[in-house]
């Protein structure tokens, strides 16, 4: 039997108990109260039938059939009254037979991006794990909405590990199943101008169908800027879910401050960093058209945030696109010379919304791509498993992005080429990002620079870095997961015993 499908035999339970005690109490107007009674049992008795639950109801179907005989046209009677007596002792028995079963429980993961299966992973792993959890992964389709007039459906159900059993979305009927725990990584229901997953798996939707929605982040915080990063505090997922996972303490302050309640906020690290700690001590098989390119060459992880090239193609002071004069800086750097490689991942999303919304950027990044698959020593990720350019870089360059955050994890070195954050917005952010190296002054240097600096081994900020990020993620070790799963498993028995 599952925790749900107990709670709500209880509750029919307990209703048919309150209504025999109105029977019992008053002298008129008993005899409806004695129907609904004989409704509730019968259909107690249809739904443990319909789910397959094995338990002893022989005092039910007695309780059942002494209603089914009992006689109202009559009047309260002591006859009827001690009937309904001993009637409302059967319920109670049973009801205490009920509570003694022993719960088992569901919890149903719903990615929709297989390259964002990273927060969710290390959860379904420990639940995974519980002998009494059936977990559920049920990959949900999602619109591609950056061009309204050619609205696309996507599914990337196929892209996710494959040790992790899938569930089609149209096998599994949530409103049906009423799971006791549904887990997402997509909080943004319909508030996302990229893409947007059907209405039926929006939070606001979700929620009316479980008692315990979790919201795992699909990124992990570093700044925070109020009036500028106040979404990522007020998602519609953030604000329906019963329980949300965040990386720190000074993560779950700064939730607070936006009026979540204590109780829902689990300060227990980010799977997200799990999946990066736990993958770099396996070996990595990278693919096949990779390894010639790459061999015995230092590797340079280039990661562009998916707004750079337009914001950069809408600035109109005289230092012109700067986006395209740094990616330009980047690739005179690393491609073509010795000693040296290039793996690119550019956003998942880049492509369709630079062609539909940018198509000058879009251009410039089709060029990029062109001298980089035609290069000896550059190649492009597109994988879902990101984890693989981690593993065979040695080091990242990157615009602002939460990647940056998973990236220093790696103990490896970062280079931002945007400038530093003020000492005021270091101290409000749950990551000091500034003890990376940047192309901008103060203290900054150039990519070849950078590019040298790496190729000789060195690397000055490293212990400091690696200090602020043992503050910045909780259980660093890779048991965040593990460690929110069983925080929420003891919070939903204790509300249900």
């Amino acid at each position: 039997m599952y925790i749900n499908d107990k709670k709500r035999i209880l509750t029919l339970l307990n209703t048919v108990t309150e209504a025999l005690d109105y029977c019992l109490n008053r002298g008129d107007g008993w005899e409806e109260y004695v129907n609904l009674s004989t409704e509730a049992l019968e259909t107690i008795s249809r739904f443990i039938a319909s789910k397959g639950i094995t338990v002893n109801l022989d005092i039910l179907y007695k309780s059942i059939k002494s209603l089914h005989r009992l006689n109202i046209t009559g009047g309260m009677t002591k006859s009827v009254m001690n009937t309904l007596k001993q009637i409302k002792s059967d319920i109670l028995y049973q009801t205490g037979l009920i509570k003694a079963v022993k719960c088992r429980w569901r919890a149903v993961f719903l990615p929709y991006n297989a390259s964002m299966w990273t927060s969710l992973e290390s959860i379904w792993q420990a639940a995974n794990s519980d002998p009494d959890c059936d977990t559920i992964v049920i990959p949900i389709p999602y619109y591609n909405i950056s061009n309204l007039s050619g609205l696309s459906l996507n599914y990337e159900g196929d892209k996710l590990p494959a040790y992790v059993p899938v569930t089609p979305f149209n096998n599994y009927n949530i409103e049906d199943e009423n799971p006791e725990m549904i887990f997402i990584h997509n909080p943004y229901d319909d508030v996302n101008n990229l893409t947007r997953v059907p209405e039926k798996y929006f939070s606001s939707n979700l929620k009316k169908y479980t008692d315990c929605l979790v919201y795992s982040p699909y990124f992990t915080y570093a700044a925070h800027n109020p009036g500028r990063t106040d979404f990522q505090y007020a998602v519609p997922g953030a604000r329906n879910a019963d329980f949300i996972i965040v990386q720190s303490e000074k993560v779950k302050d700064i939730f607070i401050s936006y009026g979540h309640r204590e109780s829902k906020l689990l300060a227990v690290g980010s799977p997200k960093i799990d999946a990066i700690v736990n993958k770099m001590k396996q070996p990595v098989i990278i693919p096949g058209e990779w390894e010639h390119k790459l061999k015995d060459r230092k590797v340079f992880m280039l990661n562009t945030h998916l707004g750079y090239f337009q914001k950069s193609s809408l600035n109109t002071t005289k230092i012109g696109d700067y986006a395209v004069r740094y990616h330009n800086e980047i690739l005179q750097a690393i491609l073509n010379k010795p000693g040296r490689a290039l793996i690119w991942r550019p956003h998942p999303l880049l492509e369709e919304m630079l062609k539909d919304r940018f198509p000058k950027c879009y251009t410039y990044v089709k060029e990029i791509m062109q001298l980089i698959e035609e290069s000896d020593n550059g190649v492009i990720d597109r994988t879902a498993d990101y984890s693989i350019a981690f593993r065979v870089s040695d080091a990242l360059i990157s615009t602002y992005s939460s990647l940056i955050n998973e990236y220093m994890v790696t103990g490896k070195p970062v280079m931002i080429f945007q400038k530093k954050a003020s000492e005021e917005e270091v101290e409000r952010a749950p990551i000091n990002r500034n003890l990376n190296y940047f192309r901008f002054k103060p203290d900054g240097m150039t990519f070849e620079s950078f590019v040298d600096m790496v190729c000789q081994g060195k690397d000055p900020l490293k212990e400091k870095r690696m200090e602020m990020l043992d503050k910045a993620f909780l259980n660093k070790d890779g048991t965040a997961g593990e460690k929110a799963y069983i925080t929420i498993k003891e919070r939903l028995l204790i509300n249900t015993s």
